[in-house]
């Protein structure tokens, strides 16, 4: 009962893993001009909505655009690290703890390179180091987060099994 559970929760978590790692991919290589023209278009329809009587100049409207679209993309990478990393540790449950790292690691790392590297390819879309390197610190700490606290549980259980021997 508790395997079949577990596979069960698994699968779940491995479907919404990869539907994520796939929306990131759709919002990556959707065309440029497009992308930003609906930020911009959003952003402008909250500033007129919070503010109707203070005119938004077209330089406020593309830093505020530009600093939104750098804190999603933190928030949907840091996401995708925690969610990767505890997939991967769901599902692996029989597998150490080294392997489940670098295994995850290596997912989400590679995720969050190709992301931005595969811009250069795309018309209209840009390779960007500076958001390449924001896409991999905000993996790497839901990454870390999530194995802390993995390494934290298995310590702790490690500490409990060796004062029932003594």
């Amino acid at each position: 009962m508790y395997k079949k559970r577990n596979s069960r929760i698994s699968a779940v978590l491995w479907f919404i893993f990869l539907m994520m790692i796939v929306g990131i991919a759709v919002l990556s290589f959707e065309n440029g001009e497009r992308s930003k023209q609906l930020g911009e278009h959003l952003i402008a329809r909250l500033a007129l909505a919070r503010h109707p009587e203070v005119p938004v100049t077209e330089a406020e409207l593309l830093w505020v655009t530009y600093v939104i679209r750098q804190m999603a993309r933190a928030a949907i990478f840091l996401g995708l690290g925690i969610l990767g990393t505890v997939t991967v540790h769901v599902s692996m449950k029989n597998t150490g703890w080294v392997a489940k790292t670098i295994i995850s690691g290596g997912i989400l790392f590679a995720v969050a390179y190709f992301t931005e590297e595969l811009k250069k390819y795309i018309p209209s879309r840009h390779y960007s180091y500076k958001e390449m390197m924001l896409s991999m610190t905000a993996v790497a700490a839901g990454f870390l987060f999530v194995s802390f606290i993995s390494l934290l549980k298995q310590g702790i259980k490690r500490i409990f099994q060796l004062a029932e021997i003594h």
